[in-house]
């Protein structure tokens, strides 16, 4: 039993951006101690009352099944973190069962279920919050169903014109992007090539297809449509696109997108590459000596003496005491950067 509570509260640092939205706070003080509150949750038979309760949801009893959740809230009996806990542990498991498979008014309960059970905040000591957040929990399952609708919608649409899914995918939040995003897997190569190509039609008065349309170069194989969705694409998704392909790019691949981010690419998108492609694969000989090769650079020099900076190579940091020991330039100022960066850098980790 306390295995499993600890599994849960993992979920918890997920859901603390919630609880300002929610506002489950108490204005007064804590009202139950974190360790005594866990100690009732595993006296308690909680696995008893919670089973029948995914029973009565997948049978569609939502009237019984909001009784029952009202009758464990109204419960003298059961401690108030057990409450709350089995409340909270019902609604992150929603998201295991169907989209919409109870009714709104369930939802809508669970919703604005006020936790009973109010703790200390562990970095304020003097601001209540609820040990369970089960709204913010309610909320994650929402948002996972509605993921699940995108992908099938998405895999649907992807049978019609490519300029319709992208459409599409301009239209949706950011939950239902995610989704969309998350039926690439199953696209085909001829099909993720022509999803990319409609994304770049579109791409300079919409930055946000960037991480869309590198995606569908990346999945397929198709580095010119990667290269292209870079060199096009802006906003936050560059530096996503990029991350994504430090990640899964051969070590070959990084270096040739890297090369190519210096000579070509705008002053952004050469300085993420630095950041995501160079820190990827800094051990690399080829990706050190375009560092090097860029510490002069008045624009992109700082970039890649932070990258070079961390390098734990010897041979780097002989080489940037060897610049840094020149009478002057820019690449002088970069390497004495860099060996600076690295030492604060150093500092702070002991």
């Amino acid at each position: 039993m306390e295995a499993r509570i600890i599994r849960h509260f993992l979920l918890l640092p997920f859901l603390v951006s919630a609880w300002v939205v929610t506002a489950q706070v108490d204005a007064s003080e804590p009202n139950w101690d974190r360790a005594l509150a866990l100690r009732a949750i595993n006296r308690a038979d909680l696995e008893v009352r919670l089973k029948p309760l995914y029973q009565m949801a997948r049978a569609g009893q939502s009237a019984v099944l909001l009784e029952s959740l009202l009758a464990i809230e109204r419960d003298p009996d059961l401690p108030a973190p057990a409450g709350d806990y089995l409340h909270f542990r019902f609604a992150v498991g929603l998201g295991d069962l169907d989209p919409n498979t109870v009714a709104p008014g369930v939802l809508e309960y669970l919703s604005t279920y006020e936790a009973r059970t109010l703790v200390a905040h562990e970095e304020y000591p003097d601001v209540a919050v609820p040990l369970f957040n089960i709204p913010a929990a309610t909320a994650g399952a929402r948002n996972l169903w509605e993921r699940q609708q995108a992908v099938t919608q998405a895999e649907e649409l992807l049978q019609g014109p490519a300029d319709s899914w992208v459409n599409a995918y301009l239209a949706a939040n950011r939950t239902g992007r995610r989704g969309f995003v998350d039926a690439l897997e199953i696209a085909s190569d001829a099909e993720l090539r022509e999803l990319g190509r409609a994304a770049l039609e579109q791409l300079d008065e919409n930055p946000e297809l960037t991480l869309l349309a590198a995606l569908a170069g990346l999945n397929s194989g198709d580095f010119d449509l990667l290269r292209q969705s870079l060199e096009r694409g802006g906003g936050p998704e560059l530096s996503q696109a990029l991350q994504v392909a430090a990640r899964e790019l051969s070590a070959e691949a990084c270096i040739d997108l890297l090369d190519h981010a210096l000579r070509q690419g705008s002053d952004t998108e050469a300085a993420l590459a630095i950041a995501h492609l160079g820190r990827a694969r800094l051990g690399e000989p080829a990706v050190q000596q375009l560092l090097f090769d860029t510490l002069s650079d008045r624009e992109l020099g700082a970039a890649a003496a932070l990258t070079l900076g961390a390098s734990p190579d010897p041979e780097v940091q002989n080489r940037l005491r060897e610049i840094a020991s020149q009478d002057s330039g820019l690449a002088k100022d970069r390497a004495a950067f860099a060996i600076q960066s690295q030492r604060i850098e150093g500092e702070a980790e002991l």
